[in-house]
């Protein structure tokens, strides 16, 4: 059994864009911080990501896992950029997903 201490996640691309400076697109992505890993799930369409992270200070760096819930643009568009900053990252998606 796996106990966390420490749990954030920060939406990283959605429609709405609620902060200042942040871009809004249909799509999806979410940083996940749980203890010491940090787990990239989806990647949003691709065109908003890059601008929202570096708005909100966070570095698309150093992840332990890109988790892809499907091959969707709105949700894996965002890959290349991502693989940008960490190529040897861990990949997990359905062998259909892309």
């Amino acid at each position: 059994m796996y106990s966390l201490n420490k749990l954030k996640i920060t939406v990283l691309v959605e429609n709405t864009a609620g902060g200042k400076g942040l871009l809004g697109e249909h799509g999806l992505s979410f940083l996940i911080e749980a203890d010491d890993r940090r787990i990239m799930f989806d990647t949003g369409q691709g065109l908003a990501l890059n601008h929202n992270a570096q708005t909100l200070g966070i570095s698309l760096e150093n992840l332990d896992a890109i988790v892809l819930s499907h091959g969707h643009y709105d949700h894996a568009g965002g890959l290349p950029t991502i693989l940008e900053h960490c190529a040897n990252t861990d990949l997990f998606l359905h062998p259909q997903a892309i």
